[in-house]
């Protein structure tokens, strides 16, 4: 009988896309919850008849979506790439490693660079196969909480397999970042933000043709909110009116091998709300992330 300690994770980057890479109990990854869902189109087989009613039914194209939302951690080890490596990586971004130094993730050239993952899911006493897998991701926090993060990975249909849950081993020392006052956003001064949500903007096609079942991440269109203090004056509707940039900066300390810095060279506001904290009078401000050479909307570095 299935139950919830028989679930578990794995994942890896493909060598070549579309072919399993095998991941095993090396490449476990520590996350807060995944969940699997099938979309099997339902093919309505209508016909003329002198009977009510339409004749079975049959099953035309399969896809599978894998949602996963993990707390935001790293490995804990200057330029060491972390079990959420596969995640990030397909969803559009490139891992640069140095090692003993930093590791760097940035948005991947399409389709040239992009990488696509296999994830071996564990549950219900099955291993479902996401082969070819490709996806979003979103990263939000609110202050005093963990940076969680929520992938949302597309793959073909493969029927799964009875297999036991394999011996697992988690690689990653670096404990989950906590979204603290001691964290510093900057749009060229130094602001109060109290929550905040990055989407990478991916969009996701599918290619579905004779001898090829693939997804593949077309765009991106990438955004990012958050909730500021707000400082009495019109400066930022000013700023949306005259569709002013800024650029971003964010770093959050989680210790060595674990510190997070994000960049964003190029931000236009798209929109501005009014919203309160408590007492206090504050701003819901999105922003468009655009490049400003290259695809570098934004770019994340670990380091110590």
């Amino acid at each position: 009988m299935a139950d919830i300690y028989d679930r578990a994770l794995l994942g890896k980057v493909e060598a070549v896309k579309g072919t399993d890479s095998v991941p095993t109990g090396t490449d476990a990854i520590r996350v807060n919850s995944f969940s699997v869902a099938t979309d099997m189109a339902v093919l309505d087989n209508k016909v003329v008849k002198i009977t009510a009613g339409n004749l079975a039914h049959d099953i035309g194209k399969k896809m599978m979506t894998l949602e996963v939302e993990f707390k935001l951690r790293f490995s804990g080890a200057l330029g060491t790439a972390p079990e959420i490596s596969p995640i990030l990586q397909c969803c559009a971004v490139t891992e640069t490693l140095d090692p003993a130094v930093d590791v760097e993730y940035a948005p991947a050239t399409i389709p040239a660079s992009a990488k696509t993952s296999t994830f071996y899911v564990f549950k219900d006493g099955l291993r479902y196969n996401f082969v070819g897998a490709v996806g979003n991701l979103t990263m939000s926090a609110t202050m005093g909480e963990y940076v969680l993060c929520t992938a949302t990975i597309n793959a073909p249909y493969l029927a799964p397999t009875v297999v036991a849950v394999p011996a697992l081993t988690y690689s990653d020392a670096g404990s989950p970042i906590v979204f603290e006052t001691a964290d510093v956003f900057n749009d060229g001064a130094v602001i109060k933000v109290g929550a905040f949500e990055l989407d990478f903007g991916n969009e996701i096609e599918e290619h579905y043709v004779t001898s090829d079942h693939a997804f593949e991440v077309k765009d991106r269109a990438p955004t990012m909110t958050f909730t500021k203090d707000s400082v009495g004056t019109a400066a930022e509707l000013t700023a949306l009116a005259a569709g002013t940039d800024v650029s971003f900066s964010a770093s959050f300390d989680g210790g060595t091998g674990n510190k997070l810095t994000f960049t964003a060279p190029v931000a236009r506001r798209t929109s501005i709300g009014d919203a309160e904290r408590g007492t206090r009078d504050t701003k819901d401000l999105a922003y468009n992330l655009y490049e400003s050479t290259g695809d570098d909307q934004f770019l994340f570095n670990i380091a110590s």
